[in-house]
């Protein structure tokens, strides 16, 4: 018997394994130009749109895969549109890559598209730019929307029936930019928004599940910026942080057990922050740096612990807990303006603590009161500011 030679060998197993593969390829130049490409029942399917011009439209269909695949749109110029579909594809990977004006990309992977991973980055759009990512009952997906220089970007990624999954959504040098994340029915999730230098930004982001986690950044000069999170389930940690931004606002909605929740405002003004939590073995947490600020915290349940720091003056901070058990913290410094504090607690054994050293004076005074009911509660308020200094405590 003949014995074939490594080298042989070698090329006719490469002809044998890419004899299964289709590979697809559309280069375009030009104005007007418009590019489809379709691949169903394939074996390592790869799909490769490059376009350059004006008012293009590239749309690539995947279905049905037995083994990997991958699908990319490449385009530079002007009112483009880019769509990749991948149904029923394990391991499969879309990349859109658009750099230009008024872009739209939209990814979707559906139907049991297990270990698959969807990006869209737009650069330099001029207004309005849209990408969308939905990956739908897959498991360890991942999703990344990058949007930079965009006035009024939409950010959209949405994974339901999709455990172990991760989104994120960057948006800088922006303004009016909206990011949405939606993860729903599915364990394991992971959310991250960032929004740098962007006035009037807005982040939404939605999950229900175990073991979530939540992370919100607007920052850097992002005046008028707005957060919602809202969870449900256990094991859950949200994450907003709005650092010189103005008149910003942040919203945290927890529902679950074992939850963390944190908001941080620094060197802003006129910011509030809401964070309402229920379930039990909470943490809340509020920090604030700048003036006029304002601070809530709710919680319901067992073992909560909430804590509002106000470094700068002016500040407003409540804290409201229900159940045994809890500890309410309020720390309001500001060495020439005063602050107001305010804990109540419904149930025994709590503890409650204010310290305000602000600069309070008979016209704007440090105001500080506590109420508890129930029995076995402990309250404290310390006030080494100036001379204008109102403390109450009720306890019944």
């Amino acid at each position: 018997m003949k014995t074939m030679k490594p080298l042989a060998a070698a090329i006719l197993a490469a002809l044998a394994t890419t004899a299964w593969a289709d590979t697809a390829v559309t280069n375009q130049t030009g104005a007007g130009n418009t590019a489809t490409t379709t691949q169903s029942n394939t074996n390592n399917a790869e799909a490769y749109v490059d376009q350059t011009g004006d008012n293009n439209n590239a749309d690539v269909s995947q279905t049905n895969s037995a083994n990997p695949m991958l699908a990319d749109i490449d385009t530079v110029g002007d009112d483009n549109h880019a769509g990749i579909v991948q149904d029923d594809s394990w391991f499969a990977s879309a990349t859109i890559q658009q750099d230009g004006n008024n872009n739209s990309g939209d990814i979707s992977q559906t139907l049991t598209s297990d270990n698959t991973s969807a990006s869209i980055s737009q650069i330099g759009g001029s207004d309005s730019s849209v990408a969308t990512i939905t990956q739908l009952g897959a498991d360890d997906d991942s999703a990344v929307i990058v949007q930079d220089g965009t006035l009024n970007a939409d950010a959209n990624i949405d994974q339901t029936f999709a455990d172990d999954s991760s989104a994120t959504v960057t948006q800088t040098k922006g303004e009016g930019s909206i990011a949405n994340v939606n993860q729903h029915d599915g364990d394991f999730l992971t959310a991250t928004v960032n929004q740098s230098d962007s006035d009037f930004a807005e982040a939404y982001v939605d999950q229900s599940g175990d073991s979530n986690t939540a992370n919100v950044s607007q920052q850097n000069v992002s005046d008028y910026s707005y957060a919602d999170v809202m969870q449900q389930g256990s094991n859950n940690l949200a994450d907003v942080i709005q650092d010189e931004s103005h008149h910003s606002e942040a919203y945290v909605d927890q529902n679950g057990t074992n939850l963390i929740g944190e908001v941080d405002q620094g060197l802003g003004d006129r910011n509030l922050a809401t964070l309402t939590q229920t379930g039990d073995m909470n943490y809340g947490r509020i920090e604030q740096s700048g003036s006029d600020n304002v601070g809530t915290v709710t919680q319901s349940g067992d073992n909560n612990s909430g804590d509002i720091d106000q470094w700068g003056g002016n500040g407003e901070a409540t804290i409201l807990q229900s159940n045994t058990s809890n500890t309410a913290y309020i720390n309001q410094t500001a060495p020439a303006e005063y602050g107001i504090g305010s804990i109540e607690q419904t149930g025994a054994n709590n503890n409650a603590d204010i310290l305000q050293t602000g600069l309070g004076t008979s016209v704007d005074p440090n105001t500080a009161t506590i109420l508890q009911t129930s029995n076995g509660n402990n309250a404290s308020i310390g006030q080494h500011g100036g001379a204008g200094n109102n403390a109450s405590i009720t306890q019944m």
